[in-house]
């Protein structure tokens, strides 16, 4: 099983330097070209054929995903790409009274006053982890079933899951507590760990960046069975979700697609796209030609 942990394109407020957890942020100019980008990537260069494709219900998140989509149905046309599935699981961290606020702002450095009428709370920690626990407990635990039992005749699922960034931190942490020790390890191009912290904290994710990993079998386990062997008595270790199965880590921060990628120029990059306008662009554009072609 194929996974991607994929950030969404670059916002609005990216550029401007806000929060904006649940705050519907449009992708900038910039961003669209990112996610363009991504898909290419991941369809045409990897050949990647994704059989789920989930997103945040913001739009930041399931246009990203749904760029990704675009290029698979088009490249894959022999079978129908998977729908975009909405979550709100995936929404990012809710910054309540934060939303909006500048980074670098004093009252950003400050904390909120409860009493002021506008005051709304934080999403917590341990609220952000109930949702990826939730997320992953529904739509990716059912899918490592075939691994545990070395199933290998089974399609093998490849998963898109768009999200941001803070949340998909989260994510990740929920996933490698439902390993048992030593089956996550990391591929031979991965180097991420010089400055000490552990495998949970990983550097975050740029927009259109993606976390790759593969599940397998693990010979770590000793209560791996085959396929049509009843299962043994349950132990501590064969309670955990993904007992009998490894992960392994290809790529932190994957950001190969976005090489050869340059922001337009005059701030046209960094402005909000709009699909309107694009549309309105082609149909007032000069044909080649002149007055003749035109007519013609």
């Amino acid at each position: 099983m194929h996974i991607f942990l994929i950030r969404h394109g670059e916002t609005e407020h990216n550029v401007a330097g806000l929060f904006a957890g649940v705050t519907d942020s449009r992708l900038t100019v910039h961003g669209v070209q990112q996610t363009k980008s991504l898909g290419k990537y991941l369809t045409t260069h990897r050949n990647l054929r994704f059989t789920r494709v989930y997103a945040s219900d913001l739009q930041r998140a399931y246009m990203t995903a749904e760029e990704i989509q675009r290029h698979q149905a088009s490249h894959w046309t022999e079978e129908r790409a998977p729908d975009v599935v909405r979550l709100e699981l995936l929404r990012e961290q809710d910054f309540g009274s934060y939303e909006l606020v500048p980074w670098a702002s004093r009252r950003a450095q400050q904390a909120p006053d409860p009493q002021d009428p506008s005051f709304r709370p934080q999403e917590t920690a341990e609220s952000m982890a109930l949702r990826a626990d939730m997320f992953v407990t529904d739509h990716i635990v059912p899918l490592s079933a075939s691994l545990a039992t070395n199933e290998q005749d089974i399609q093998p699922e490849c998963v898109a899951v768009v999200s941001h960034g803070l949340f998909l931190s989260a994510l990740w942490r929920t996933l490698v507590t439902k390993f048992h020790a030593g089956t996550v390890t990391l591929g031979p191009n991965v180097e991420v760990l010089g400055y000490g912290r552990p495998l949970e904290y990983l550097p975050s994710w740029s927009n259109t960046a993606f976390l790759e990993m593969t599940f397998h079998p693990s010979s770590v386990y000793p209560n791996a069975r085959t396929a049509g062997e009843e299962p043994a008595a349950p132990t501590q270790s064969t309670l955990l979700p993904f007992a009998g199965v490894s992960l392994v880590v290809h790529a932190i921060n994957g950001r190969d697609h976005l090489v050869d990628l340059k922001r337009a120029r005059g701030g046209i990059g960094s402005s909000p796209y709009d699909a309107k306008q694009k549309s309105l662009d082609g149909f007032f554009k000069r044909p080649k030609g002149g007055a003749g072609a035109a007519a013609s």
